[in-house]
């Protein structure tokens, strides 16, 4: 008999459980509704291109960080960092204007592009030489060729980048995103 009284009192007590659960369930359990709160920028995600894929970092249609827009090739191919700079300077096109992709970038002046120069990797970096004065870029330009270049030189790193133009050389930077 014990067996069987153990049984009763063991399902009552399941029916209650789920009795109490049901009628918080239906109360609400005392939750108020809100509004929706703006939490920032949409998530993101890391974008990785392999061999297969060179990445132009463009500014996003919020104006306050990079969105990397790749820039496929056949496998095996990769553009010379030269190529990707100068497709950096020429600004967004095709998809990546269209999503809203702008530039801080200064455009190129005409006639500027054997001034053009990317060093091969050493230990300290990547040396980028461009045409026009570096100094009082913003940090999103500058972190558009540190991100673009630094991610080409090498793959599946993020090498440093100096950045030497008419007016001043600047300290290597790494890949900061953010900026």
């Amino acid at each position: 008999m014990t067996g069987h009284g153990t049984r009763s009192r063991a399902a009552a007590a399941a029916a209650t459980a789920t009795l109490v659960g049901c009628a918080l369930l239906l109360t609400g359990c005392g939750i108020k509704r809100t509004d929706v709160i703006d939490s920032g920028h949409s998530a993101t995600v890391k974008v990785s291109g392999g061999n297969k894929s060179n990445f132009l970092y463009f500014v996003a249609k919020d104006g306050d960080r990079l969105a990397p827009s790749p820039f496929s090739l056949a496998e095996g191919y990769r553009l010379n960092p030269v190529v990707l700079l100068r497709l950096l300077l020429d600004g967004p096109r095709g998809r990546a204007a269209e999503v809203g992709l702008t530039t801080a970038l200064p455009r190129l002046p005409a006639g500027q592009e054997e001034q053009m120069a990317v060093s091969p990797y050493t230990h300290e970096g990547t040396t980028v030489r461009v045409p026009f004065a570096v100094g009082d870029l913003s940090d999103l330009a500058r972190m558009q060729i540190v991100c673009t270049i630094g991610t080409a030189v090498l793959t599946d790193t993020r090498s440093p980048v100096i950045l030497q133009g008419t007016d001043t050389t600047l300290p290597a930077a790494d890949c900061d995103r953010k900026r």
